[in-house]
């Protein structure tokens, strides 16, 4: 359903053509500049900040954006849907769009630049997802495959990104992994033991 929804407000709010709505991405990018409360042109109200915090995860800057965000989720989101549960996935993503927003930010204190999309969100889940294909976190931990894919994806979507000459917020990636991974060993299913341990 979250997939759905993505899609839809891509369709419905003509996201295919950015450059013909600057006004409505102007108003759901994360611009750092305008959390920086004390400034001129800052966001007046905790509601104004809020918006785009939790609504950037719906924009995306044409169909390219739109369809590789698309085929990162596709990887990750049935199978974390059906371990976690549907209300348990929706707030392990909405968490790391969080993170992912905090994180682009702090980096970028007083960055007019703006960002938007679910990549940030979707970088959570890989965090959480990592975690989960293994019965505990901490046999996720110690398997070196685990470990090993972990982080050659944070190689690619962080270290990576961070270098090439792209908009793209790798701030966002970082900061969203790091807060699915978290939100993710606190809601964890947990392994109950048997009557044989």
């Amino acid at each position: 359903m979250l997939g759905i929804a993505i899609v839809a407000a891509f369709l419905l709010l003509g996201q295919w053509a950015p450059q013909e709505q600057p006004a409505l991405f102007d108003q759901f990018a994360i611009v750092p500049a305008r959390f920086d409360f004390g400034a001129a042109g800052a966001y007046q109200s905790v509601t104004a900040a809020a918006l785009p915090v939790f609504g950037h995860v719906f924009f995306h800057y044409g169909l390219f954006h739109l369809a590789m965000n698309a085929m990162a989720y596709v990887q990750v989101a049935p199978y974390l849907s059906a371990r976690l549960g549907d209300v348990r996935f929706l707030a392990i993503f909405f968490i790391s769009g969080i993170g992912g927003a905090l994180a682009f930010i702090v980096i970028n204190q007083n960055s007019d630049t703006g960002a938007v999309g679910a990549s940030g969100a979707i970088c959570g889940l890989f965090g959480a997802y990592f975690l989960a294909v293994r019965p505990t976190p901490q046999a996720a931990f110690a398997d070196p495959q685990v470990r090993n894919a972990m982080f050659s994806f944070l190689a690619i979507n962080v270290v990576l990104m961070a270098f090439l000459p792209l908009p793209i917020a790798w701030e966002a990636h970082l900061g969203g992994f790091v807060a699915g991974a978290l939100a993710y060993l606190a809601m964890a299913p947990r392994r109950i033991a048997g009557p044989w341990g």
